[in-house]
This record gives C-alpha cells, structure tokens and sequence, in this order.
C-alpha cells in the first residue's frame, strides 16, 4: 500500500540506522586513536586561554537537549579562565555528561558545580542513579570497562568515554576522580590548575 507522506519507507529506516552505525563507529575509532596518542605520550594540547564556564554551561545544556526528562542544575560562575585545549577539554567534560545521563533514573537529577579555588578549579558533575560499588570504583576508568548492566538497566556506550575523560583531564595537568558517595548521588570531581 501506499506510505503517507509522513511515514518513512524501509530503505529511510535502514538508511537511518546505518548512517547512525557510521556515526557511532567513527566516534569509537576517534575515541581510541586519542587514547593510543595518550598511551604514547603524543596527545598535543592546543593550549590557550579558555572560559571553562562557558564551556561547562555549554556542556549542560547540550545535556538538557539529550535528556529533557532530567533535571538539569547548574552552579557555574561566569568568567572563569584557564588555559586548556577547548576541543579536548569539551570532549571530556561531554563524556562525563553522557555518563551522568546514561547511569540515571527516570526524572533524576544532573548537577554541574564549577568552584576556583586558590590553585586551581573544580568541576565537578554529580548525577542520580544506582550507586557504584567499591570495587569498581577504580575499575570504571578502565577502557571497555562497564559496570553491572543491572546497575543501568541498559548496556549502551563503549566503555571508553571515562578513561578517555582521565587521559585528557591528565594531559592537563589535572585530575579526574571518583567522589565518595552520600547515596544519593554519584560525583565525578575534575580538578585542573587555575590561570597562572
């Protein structure tokens, strides 16, 4: 019969869904060779002056976008400037947002805190959702690493956006950790050092 005008024909559907294939491949392909870069010691920074709040209430909202069912909060003061690769730093703080969504409840919360403390600013992402055990609380920045499927009731993603978030947040001479846990939420802490 025929389609309304509305309605996709299979070959749209299967265009679609391998254009998204294609898309989720090179992203993986891209995340690795960062990762082989790091592992070589050859991961350049294109450092300059950058504003990290920008950056992070970009990052927020690109989230609302994703996940308009989550309740987005944000605590970040204007101005705020390091020196850092934009790209990379982006990249990282976006893959911690995709894991604040990812590892959520229904209707839960995503909070973004930026805190300049006297050497050095602290981004820190918390989220919602099932709490991480001890023993995979350094297993988590392991590349391929997922934890208990039980915990986020799905098995998306590639088990690389964290290490590869470590790697660059290190690159910059900072850190990225795992907060201890209040039960309520999950706190990923990025540490960098200010402006000089």
């Amino acid at each position: 019969g025929c389609l309304s005008r509305r309605g996709r024909t299979p070959q749209q559907e299967d265009y679609n869904s391998l254009h998204d294939e294609i898309s989720r491949r090179k992203a993986i392909v891209q995340k690795l060779l960062l990762l082989s870069l790091a592992d070589a010691g050859r991961l350049q920074l294109h450092l300059q002056p950058v504003n990290l709040s920008a950056i992070l209430v970009n990052v927020a909202e690109d989230c609302q976008a994703q996940a308009p069912s989550l309740n987005i909060e944000q605590q970040i003061p204007p101005d705020i400037q390091i020196r850092a690769d934009p790209d990379l730093l982006e990249q990282a703080l976006q893959n911690l947002a995709s894991n604040a969504i990812k590892y959520n409840r229904a209707g839960g919360l995503v909070r973004f805190d930026l805190l300049p403390e006297t050497d050095h600013v602290l981004v820190r992402i918390a989220n919602t959702g099932p709490q991480i055990p001890p023993a995979d609380r350094e297993r988590i920045f392991e590349r391929f690493y997922r934890a208990d499927p039980s915990r986020s009731g799905r098995v998306d993603g590639t088990g690389l956006g964290l290490s590869l978030a470590r790697e660059i947040i290190r690159a910059h001479c900072g850190d990225l950790s795992l907060e201890a846990s209040d039960h309520q939420l999950t706190r990923f802490a990025v540490k960098l050092p200010a402006m000089a």
